[in-house]
């Protein structure tokens, strides 16, 4: 459009020259009518000279109007490619918008599956810790049960001592052996005296108010302790739920004593069979 108007621009310039040429033109024919064929003959040549104007000027609007169906034609054609192209950019918006409303919904159902999720776990770990108090409320009424049985076990070593090595039962208070070289024979020989309190100590095992853990041999027991004692009064073994059942506990607590003995070299495992080594 700017062309166009320079164009115009251009035509009215040339009208106004024109015009000016032609009142120059009147100007001059009254100055020559005192040589009227001299007039005459320079009227006829600027009548040519403004014919071959006015012939350049119809060639020159000629080639405007070329040109200006030319851009015209180039405009309309980049219009069309315009159209084309912002009907291809709504269609990948539209495409783009429903990827984004299904990534969205997506997102929306991942975080309700977290949700749910987080929930779970959080109900999971509450579950573990009432289990964590109980198993640890089991294990202190464990440990106060082993601490009871050493008690009495030493109170029966204390008691079998001074059978073994005072007499009868009668013949020394039931406190303990308190001072048990006050009653030993004087004639008994040194070696022997060496190896009774093994016996005294092996006959909790052969009595029949021996139980089957070995507790009795540790001051301070632990389920450790107990667990490596109870398989090296079994020398074919012991099951996990056998120990479960003697003991009284939950599985877990005597599986993790069993996997610290195992990475000690304490304890073997064959097939589902536990072994002291």
């Amino acid at each position: 459009m700017s062309l166009i108007q320079e164009l115009r621009r251009g035509d009215v310039e040339r009208r106004k020259e024109v015009a000016g040429l032609a009142r120059e033109v009147a100007s001059k024919l009254g100055d020559f009518r005192k040589g009227d064929a001299q007039r005459r003959r320079d009227i006829a040549a600027l009548a040519r000279d403004v014919a071959a104007m006015r012939a350049d000027a119809e060639a020159f609007v000629g080639h405007l109007h070329q040109v200006t169906g030319d851009r015209r034609s180039e405009i309309a054609s980049m219009r069309a490619d315009t159209d084309a192209f912002v009907g291809h950019l709504h269609q990948v918006t539209a495409g783009r918008r429903s990827d984004v409303a299904k990534q969205a919904r997506q997102v929306a159902a991942m975080l309700g599956d977290f949700r749910k999720l987080d929930a779970h776990r959080r109900r999971e770990v509450t579950a573990l810790k009432a289990a964590v108090a109980t198993m640890r409320a089991d294990a202190d009424a464990f440990v106060r049960h082993l601490h009871r049985l050493s008690a009495d076990r030493r109170r029966d070593s204390a008691h079998r001592h001074a059978e073994v090595w005072g007499g009868t039962a009668a013949a020394r208070p039931a406190t303990g052996p308190a001072k048990p070289a006050a009653a030993r024979p004087a004639i008994r020989p040194a070696k022997p005296a060496a190896k009774r309190p093994k016996a005294a100590r092996n006959a909790p095992r052969r009595g029949k108010a021996a139980p089957k853990t070995p507790a009795a041999t540790a001051q301070t027991a632990t389920l450790r302790d107990v667990v490596i004692g109870y398989l090296a009064d079994h020398p074919n073994g012991a099951r996990l739920t056998d120990m479960e059942r003697e003991f009284g506990m939950a599985r877990i607590q005597i599986a993790a004593a069993l996997r610290g003995l195992i990475d000690d070299n304490k304890v073997q495992k064959r097939d589902l069979v536990y072994f002291a080594i």
